[in-house]
Parts: C-alpha cells; sequence; structure tokens
C-alpha cells in the first residue's frame, strides 16, 4: 500500500507549473521518502478547489513554493502559503524554490519570510538535504545523497533549462524604496514588542529592593546585599537585543561549614494535651 503524500507543491503560471510537475517526478527518485502532492496543471486555476486543496493540506507539513517573477503576487500561491504556514510547528517545513531568474532579495512579504532556495545546483543540494532529514525519521546517508543528487542532477537542470518563457517580462527587482519601506515595517514590529517589555520594566526598581529583603528574611544566617543593591537590569537580562547587560549573580551561600552545632535549636515539641483536640 502506497504511503500517504507528505509534501505539497505550490505552483501558479505554466512555468511555475511545468517545474512543479517535474519536481513531482523528480524528487521521489532522489528520497524515496518523499511523497509530493500537486494539483494537476491540467485543470484551470478557476476550478482548484479550496476543499480540495484542503483536503491534500490535511496533515501535511512538508511544502515547497515554485516562485517565478511573474507570480510573485498570484492569489493561489498566497492562498496555499497561507495554508500551510497556519500548521508551522517544530516539525514543519516551508520552502520557496526560486526561479526565472529570482533572488531571495527579490521575494516580498510574506513570502519572503520561508526559507528560500535559488533552482542553482548548490543551493538545490542543500534544499534535498534539509527534505531527507525533514520527512523520514530514517534519513538516507548524508554520503548516499550526495551520489544519488550527482547522478540525478542532470535531469533537473535540463527540465529547469526547458521551462516554457513567460507570457510576458515581469521585473523581479525590487525597488529600493521597497526594501526600505519593509525594513521599516519590521523595525516598527520589533519596537512595538519592545514597548511591551518596557511596562515589565518599570517594576524592576521595586524588585531590586524587594529581593534581598526577602531573601534576608527567609536566610537570617546569610548576609545579601543590602536594600537598593540592583539584582536584575530590566528584560535585558533575559537576552532580548538592545537591553542592558544583566547584573552579577551574587555568589551562592556556602553550606559547608554548617553542622549541628550551628545549626539553629529546635523549637520545643507542643503538649500532647494542647496537640490532641480531644483532649480538650
Amino acid at each position: 500500500m502506497d504511503k500517504p503524500h507528505n509534501m505539497f507543491i505550490s505552483w501558479s503560471g505554466e512555468r511555475s507549473g511545468a517545474a512543479a510537475e517535474f519536481l513531482r517526478k523528480w524528487l521521489p527518485k532522489v528520497i524515496q521518502a518523499a511523497k509530493p502532492w500537486l494539483s494537476s496543471k491540467d485543470i484551470e486555476k478557476g476550478t482548484r478547489s479550496q476543499d480540495e486543496i484542503a483536503k491534500a493540506l490535511q496533515g501535511i507539513k512538508f511544502g515547497i513554493i515554485c516562485l517565478t517573477p511573474e507570480n510573485l503576487k498570484a492569489p493561489w500561491i498566497l492562498y496555499e502559503a497561507g495554508a500551510l504556514s497556519k500548521t508551522l510547528d517544530d516539525r514543519t517545513r516551508l520552502w520557496t524554490y526560486l526561479l526565472g531568474g529570482l533572488h531571495p532579495q527579490d521575494v516580498p512579504a510574506p513570502l519572503g519570510s520561508f526559507q528560500a532556495t535559488v533552482a542553482d545546483k548548490e543551493d538545490t543540494r542543500k534544499l534535498l538535504h534539509t527534505i531527507n532529514t525533514a520527512v523520514s525519521d530514517e534519513a538516507v546517508r548524508e554520503e548516499d545523497l550526495n551520489d544519488l543528487f550527482e547522478a540525478m542532477w542532470s535531469q533537473l537542470q535540463e527540465a529547469l533549462n526547458k521551462l516554457p518563457l513567460p507570457d510576458q517580462t515581469v521585473q523581479a527587482k525590487r525597488t529600493t524604496e521597497d526594501m526600505v519601506a519593509e525594513i521599516l515595517e519590521i523595525t516598527r514590529a520589533e519596537t512595538n514588542k519592545r514597548k511591551k517589555t518596557d511596562v515589565l520594566d518599570q517594576y524592576i526598581p521595586f524588585l531590586n529592593n524587594l529581593l534581598p529583603q526577602l531573601y534576608n528574611a527567609l536566610n537570617p544566617q546569610f548576609g545579601m546585599p543590602a536594600p537598593g543593591t540592583p539584582m536584575l537590569r530590566g528584560i535585558g537580562a533575559l537576552g532580548i537585543p538592545g537591553a542592558a547587560e544583566p547584573a552579577p549573580v551574587p555568589p551562592a551561600p556556602d553550606f559547608s561549614n554548617l553542622s549541628a552545632a550551628t545549626a539553629p535549636p529546635r523549637p520545643a515539641p507542643v503538649p500532647t494535651a494542647m496537640a490532641d483536640p480531644k483532649a480538650k
């Protein structure tokens, strides 16, 4: 019985579809554990049922998106990428495969946030090594996979070289203004995250005074820094970029000299008559 599909290949447009169709046949020849699913390119886009795609995506945690300059904003590409990304977790992977001269810096958000692979030999090799360890707990040995890839790459390269030309030439390069705008958007998002942590920082002075007093109250035998000595410097102690370095951790109390002679006296036992309510 054939194993269920474990990969989804997304495409839009004739050139992207041709690459996706070949990848669907080629990948299992190199990595037998890979079982790609591909919506047939013979079906017109308008009849590609969302229910059918949703069913195919159910349980699939790995996806490849075949991108070309002309389909970067295609609705079906964005829809399928969104459907795949909804299930992202520690085991889920989503890659973009860049065709037609695309480079990672040419791909705008949200597709630009996924791991990109340029359709050349070495980047494709890296992609296959990642797929190999992702789709199976019994991955092909690295040396064996390299041998398989070397033997099979020429077939994929030939197919990529024969991809149909686009109906119209689309400028793939993003403008400087577009990239700057995206950087500003990311910066604003990071700033908003920092503002949320600033709400917590306002409690740091209070904790700096409270913690030494609390420790001394619970451990009168061991000295701690006097009230007001900074023990926390802010959310920077948690590793948030841009925050102050954490303060040195005070040395742990030395318990090596403790003995029965230095231990505090035990409290006197409670009389039985007082401890037993039935004696009243």
